[in-house]
């Protein structure tokens, strides 16, 4: 350590002792404002929001200001209003439903009075001039122009009706909203269906008015009157309102439509002078609006007499429908008996059950397929079939006559037979001629028809006829009959055979001809066989026979046999049948049912 730091510290100098108790001095006075706006500050940074209790403080006194100087506060909060409502009524509806209990019964109870007596008003009105001359006149009105009587009498009743309102932006002549009275709504939904172009239409005639006659810019139209219609506007610095009114409207009107203009720009100024196309952002003026669809009827003297009148006019009305109701319901009732009795002779139809159910017969039958249609039965019991509903079960009935009608459909008799049934034994007769096929399918058929026991076949069989196998079979027979003569070592044929060659030509074509026209695959081929005696050599002998038997196809295929048909046969020596100067001829018959070869 060194000698300087055993020495004391020199004493402080006079600037030194001045400067600290300055310094004192200005902690005593300016610490408490520091240390409250460290505090404050403090709280800010530990804090985003405002500090709740301060605010609850203020809010009730900061309501009640802002509702007494202005309607401001309540367009504010209606969105945030709706919401909470919204949100409380999906978390917990029974919170609002106790709410609102004791108010909604009543609210319900006078609109349905208010309607009721709109409805009894225009009622009452109508009926006054139903069935006087000025109701004719307005009937005869109503049929000319379309339109319902009622509507005809609730227009010569109006004094005035504010149909429709439009709020139209001013600069570009867009609509901002519309309404319109539910009363004409049905009406007139034909011509608002684009309200946009009535509010251009209307916009461009104000332009015309100015460019046409010199107008002044700001000059604007009042009033519009087409027919007995009438649109007045009202105009305000950011919307139009357009007001179509039917009638004559008082003037004591336009203060409403002013006021309505008025409260359209106090609740949405901001929104009306920077309107963006959203007409959503412009609901909350539709109130607004529907508070002007006013409408005013006339009032006249009750006329006792032309009422007591309609009450008996209506009496009458009802004691004649009444009558002819009961009149009515007797007369159903002794056809449902009429028709019941009729049903229940028909044979084969069983009746089970026969009710009236709204002004319709309802039947549920039995009924045997070989009985008479539904709809017949409907018509013989004095039914009409679009005031019948039937529900009908098949069955098999035992009446003589409807087995008979069974066996028939089922056996299909020939014009030779008649069939008869006796139902005390059961046995069905038969009697008559007919094929023996048919007699033998009538054996088997009859045991499947329901109600015969047994079947008495007392038919004679005709003749049988023969196939067409046998037909040809007996031509082949004649044609293997006829031969042909030749001269001795010549293929010329003897003298007197035309008349044979023609005969043999005739019965070839007829041959042919039954075998064209059969359908199940038969087919006749001619054999033409030649014979020579035993002169001469073999070899000679065999050339022979091969000339004598092609020379007789082609004679045969030039009277017109067909030469497909035709096949010349020429055996050897010992292979011949026959042992003279002759040619044959040998039908052979393929295919078919019956394959069989023709006999020679």
């Amino acid at each position: 350590m060194s000698d300087e730091s055993n020495h004391p510290a020199p004493p402080p100098t006079a600037s030194a002792t001045t400067s600290d108790e300055y310094q004192k001095l200005r902690s005593l006075l300016v610490r408490p404002e520091r240390d409250d706006i460290d505090s404050l500050k403090r709280q800010l940074d530990e804090r985003s929001a405002v500090d709740a209790r301060s605010v609850a403080a203020v809010l009730p006194a900061a309501f009640s200001l802002a509702s007494e100087q202005n309607g401001d506060l309540g367009s504010a909060m209606a969105p945030t209003i709706e919401s909470a409502l919204q949100t409380s009524v999906r978390r917990n509806p029974d919170v609002i439903t106790e709410a609102i209990f004791p108010i909604i019964g009543s609210a319900i109870t006078r609109a349905v009075h208010e309607a009721l007596l709109r409805l009894l008003q225009q009622t009452s009105y109508a009926l006054d001039h139903a069935f006087s001359l000025r109701g004719w006149r307005w009937r005869i009105e109503a049929l000319a122009t379309g339109k319902s009587f009622s509507e005809v009498v609730l227009l010569h009743s109006l004094v005035y009706r504010v149909e429709q309102v439009f709020l139209i932006h001013p600069e570009s002549g867009l609509l901002l909203q519309h309404v319109i009275a539910e009363s004409v709504a049905a009406a007139t939904v034909q011509q608002t269906q684009d309200a946009s172009m009535v509010t251009s239409m209307l916009t461009a005639i104000q332009d015309f008015v100015r460019d046409s006659f010199r107008v002044e810019s700001k000059a604007a139209l009042d009033s519009v009157e087409v027919g007995d219609l009438q649109v007045w506007l009202e105009r305000g610095p950011h919307a139009v309102l357009a007001c179509v009114i039917r009638g004559t409207a008082p003037v004591r009107l336009r203060e409403l439509f002013r006021r309505t203009v008025e409260l359209c720009h106090r609740s949405h100024s901001e929104v009306l002078k920077a309107y963006s196309g959203d007409t959503d952002d412009l609901k909350g003026v539709r109130p607004y609006l529907e508070a002007c669809l006013q409408a005013q009827q006339k009032t006249e003297q009750p006329r006792p007499f032309a009422a007591w009148l309609v009450i008996c006019v209506g009496l009458l009305v009802c004691g004649y429908f009444l009558y002819g109701n009961i009149v009515r319901e007797r007369t159903r009732a002794r056809r449902l008996a009429f028709a019941v009795e009729s049903l229940r002779k028909q044979p084969g139809v069983v009746l089970l059950d026969a009710t009236q159910k709204q002004g319709h017969f309802v039947l549920r039958l039995l009924r045997d397929p070989e009985a008479e249609e539904v709809e017949q039965v409907l018509r013989s019991a004095g039914l009409r079939l679009e005031e019948t509903e039937s529900v009908v079960t098949p069955y098999l009935a035992m009446e003589p006559e409807l087995v008979l009608r069974r066996a028939r459909r089922a056996l299909v008799p020939p014009d030779g037979v008649q069939l008869s049934f006796n139902i005390t034994d059961g046995v069905l007769l038969a009697v008559g001629t007919a094929s023996e096929q048919w007699i033998a399918d009538a054996k088997l058929l009859v045991r499947v028809v329901v109600g015969v026991r047994s079947f008495d076949c007392k038919v004679k069989p005709l003749p049988r006829e023969k196939t067409l196998y046998e037909v040809l079979y007996d031509r082949a027979r004649i044609i293997e009959a006829i031969d042909f003569r030749f001269r001795a070592g010549s293929i010329e044929l003897l003298p007197g055979q035309e008349s044979q060659f023609q005969r043999a030509v005739t019965e070839l074509k007829q041959l042919l001809t039954l075998a064209d026209g059969d359908r199940t695959g038969m087919n006749v081929t001619v054999e033409v066989h030649a014979h020579t005696d035993t002169i001469g050599d073999e070899l000679y002998n065999l050339k022979l026979r091969e000339s004598r038997a092609k020379v007789m196809s082609h004679w045969l295929a030039s009277a017109g046999i067909d030469m497909r048909r035709l096949r010349p046969v020429v055996p050897l020596q010992f292979e011949q049948e026959r042992i003279e100067r002759a040619t044959s001829f040998r039908v052979i018959i393929t295919g078919g049912i019956n394959q069989r070869e023709g006999a020679r």
